[in-house]
């Protein structure tokens, strides 16, 4: 009886840790981040992600796809074909919050639905967050990614 108690009681401290430990994440996390992604197939993806207090989070940035040197599209909205490169313009709306070490968000709109989805959610582990950078591994497929503050 004496051992399940402390059982208890430990696993009720190891979980009050760790809604602190997402609190303090969720503080740090908040402002905007920058990264840029380079494809092996040179498509480029540059993304500016804010985090607003209370679990909403934008989108913005471009999508840069090379192209042959002929190609031609009309001048978009959204889009526009420069330096060889067709250019899409995207934003992005949704929720996100930082639950057991993670950060999840979910996308709820968005400009460019072939690459952002309505509805699409990830989840990140944090390794690590500090004033200029905030770097996190993709909870599917263990990828690193590293995020730069914008502020």
């Amino acid at each position: 009886m004496v051992s399940r108690l402390a059982a208890v009681l430990v696993l009720g401290l190891l979980a009050a840790g760790c809604g602190t430990s997402d609190r303090q994440y969720e503080r740090a996390v908040i402002g905007t981040w920058g990264s840029k992604e380079v494809a092996q197939d040179d498509v480029i993806v540059e993304t500016e992600t804010e985090l607003l207090p209370g679990g909403r989070v934008n989108w913005r940035g471009e999508l840069r796809v090379p192209v042959p040197a002929t190609f031609y599209v009309p001048r978009g909205v959204n889009h526009e074909v420069k330096n060889g490169r067709l250019i899409f313009y995207f934003t992005a709306s949704g929720e996100w919050a930082v639950r057991e070490g993670f950060l999840h968000t979910r996308v709820e709109a968005s400009t460019l639905p072939s690459l952002m989805p309505p509805g699409f959610s990830t989840a990140w582990r944090i390794r690590e967050v500090n004033p200029k950078e905030m770097i996190y591994v993709s909870a599917g497929s263990g990828r690193t990614r590293v995020e730069y503050r914008k502020e």
